[in-house]
């Protein structure tokens, strides 16, 4: 019977984990990547191991999901504090390479 709660919660993970990687908003990845660790841990749970569980849900879910979101807070807020966009170098880069090939070379 265990062996087919733990198959079924690793086919879950590697779903969740998918998930995460395809998702398109920050917010939503963080929330299934804190999710992902959740059950991660009561897999650890499930396997007789408490104290990696405790770990795992202690420093996987609650301290890295409070880092991501504090973050996630304050890249948001940094990009609109002086009124302006952020610059988006990669066109200014793509400009400065076409720039140099064109120039003829002696």
């Amino acid at each position: 019977m265990t062996t087919w709660i733990v198959l079924a919660i690793s086919i879950l993970l590697v779903m969740m984990a998918l998930a995460t990687v395809f998702s398109r908003s920050l917010a939503s990845a963080i929330i299934l990547l804190s999710t992902l660790s959740l059950f991660v841990s009561l897999l650890f749970v499930i396997l007789a191991a408490p104290d990696v569980a405790i770990t795992e849900a202690a420093i996987g879910s609650a301290l890295t999901t409070v880092v991501f979101v504090l973050a996630l807070y304050r890249t948001k807020n940094a990009a609109c504090a002086d009124g302006k966009a952020p610059k988006n170098t990669a066109d200014e880069s793509s400009a400065a390479v076409r720039e140099i090939l064109e120039v003829p070379h002696a």
